[in-house]
């Protein structure tokens, strides 16, 4: 079971929206803010990506948040990738746009005070000021709103669920006797040291999307995505801002499906999403040991893994058609002048179309087609050129004493060369655990037990509330 500080700290948002340290410098190198094809440079921003109730989600909001998503997780920021996460990326600004509204309707708010120091702990956490944070923002294109944004939704909703935990959450003694019985019948069976990932389902025609939504996280961390960072952002259980971190679990305290998945795994490894009566659950088992002992079964941690090879333009059997713009020199002393002329031309053609009126327009012999070529037959300091250029686009100006050429490629045929496949490293097994004594069990105490039970009612509790609010609200998602 959780500790009691998922509940109530796991809305502190200390680390519920940390930019992790690992993390982020490498997201920051990915790309620059106005890359080419990051969501900032994509329009029209400000459509409307959704409508809950009367408010609105716009496009911007969805690229921001995806931004710092991927801050978040380390991830590269790549087409690919935000469209995995743009899904559950929505979906998490919906529920954060129905726990506002109701906070507000409650009459429940969060002074901008309390905000800021919130996002100043998550500044100390990632072992930087509150400018540097700003500053590491900025260079991934996410503006201060959006994680002001989330940070005020998390503490407002916390504040809510405050308000309904005093009214509704009681543990009976019988409760924590039932418990107590059950931790002594566990002693010497495994227990599991689990994170995890929740996505609920609040009908039946939502399964399918949420299953989708899981797997795509699924294989976001099998990427290399940080499952801390992910279960943050979009988990949607009480242990989500402490990295989805449930603690040790012994057998028979969840559902019977979670149960049995937790049987097969081992330390270290990810399940598939697991459907249970409420939602889907990825499960990291970080840790393995009988009850009763603190001795680890987890093996010794594995080498870092290599990077994968990438498949290889085979450049024997390449083609491409290409064509060029010869912009000539008369004499060394014109050489600059011809490569300014060359590179005004350059960013003035937008496809191959363009390209063959402007060579045209040149009216030099050596400019136009140059047919299909075969790409071994070219230099070799064109051939990496000739296969790497995108299609349509021009060629950087390349010189020469006898001038300017400019190059694009319209049509291509590379195949790959696919690498051969690597062998799969063995697992190396950890060794036998001493046998437990039961008298050398020391039992938790009973409000260790009454905390875990409180946070357990808490989580179904929040999990019924939010699956009330989108099954009575108005959610419209525009394409």
């Amino acid at each position: 079971m959780q500790s009691l500080r998922a509940v109530r700290s796991a809305f502190a948002v200390a680390t519920a929206c940390a930019l992790l340290a690992a993390g982020a410098p490498a997201a920051a190198q990915t790309r620059a803010p106005n890359a080419p094809n990051s969501p900032a440079t994509q329009g029209p921003a400000e459509r409307i990506a959704a409508v809950v109730n009367d408010e609105v989600i716009s496009l911007s909001d969805v690229h921001a948040r995806i931004r710092l998503a991927l801050l978040n997780a380390g991830a590269q920021d790549n087409a690919e990738t935000r469209q995995r996460l743009t899904p559950q990326v929505l979906r998490q600004l919906i529920d954060e746009r129905l726990q506002l509204q109701e906070a507000k309707r409650l009459g429940v708010s969060v002074p901008s005070k309390e905000i800021d120091e919130a996002i100043g702990r998550i500044a100390e956490q990632n072992r930087m000021g509150r400018p540097q944070l700003e500053a590491l923002l900025k260079t991934q294109n996410v503006p201060v709103s959006t994680l002001r944004e989330q940070v005020r939704a998390l503490l407002s909703w916390q504040r809510v669920m405050q308000r309904r935990i005093r009214q509704e959450v009681v543990i009976g003694d019988e409760e924590i006797d039932a418990v107590m019985q059950r931790i002594k019948a566990n002693i010497g069976k495994p227990e599991y040291l689990v994170a995890e990932i929740f996505l609920a389902v609040d009908s039946p025609d939502q399964d399918e999307e949420v299953r989708r939504n899981a797997e795509r996280l699924v294989e976001e961390v099998r990427r290399g995505g940080n499952f801390a960072a992910l279960a943050r952002q979009f988990s949607q259980s009480a242990g989500a801002a402490s990295g989805g971190d449930m603690g040790w679990v012994r057998t028979g305290e969840l559902n019977a499906e979670l149960d049995k998945t937790l049987s097969t795994m081992r330390a270290g490894q990810l399940s598939s999403p697991v459907r249970t009566a409420t939602g889907y659950h990825v499960l990291l088992v970080r840790d393995q040991r009988p009850f009763g002992s603190n001795a680890s079964t987890a093996p010794p941690p594995a080498p870092p893994p290599r990077p994968r090879a990438q498949p290889k333009p085979d450049l024997a059997k390449a083609k491409v058609n290409m064509k060029q713009i010869v912009i000539p020199a008369p004499s060394k002393e014109e050489l600059k002048a011809v490569q300014a002329q060359a590179e005004k031309l350059r960013k003035s053609i937008k496809s191959c179309t363009d390209f063959d009126e402007k060579a045209r327009a040149m009216g030099i012999p050596e400019s136009g087609d140059m047919g299909t070529l075969r790409v071994k037959d070219l230099a070799p300091g064109l051939q990496q050129l000739a296969v790497g250029i995108p299609l349509g686009q021009p060629s950087p100006v390349l010189m020469s004493p006898g001038g300017a050429v400019i190059l694009i490629v319209c049509k291509r045929d590379v195949p790959m060369i696919e690498p051969p496949p690597e062998a799969e490293p063995q697992p190396v097994a950890a060794p036998a655990p001493p046998p437990i004594d039961p008298k050398d069990i020391k039992m938790p105490p009973r409000e260790e037990i009454e905390r875990d039970l409180i946070n357990e009612r808490a989580d179904l509790l929040a999990r019924r509330y939010l699956r009330d609010l989108r099954r009575t609200a108005f959610v419209e998602i525009r394409n």
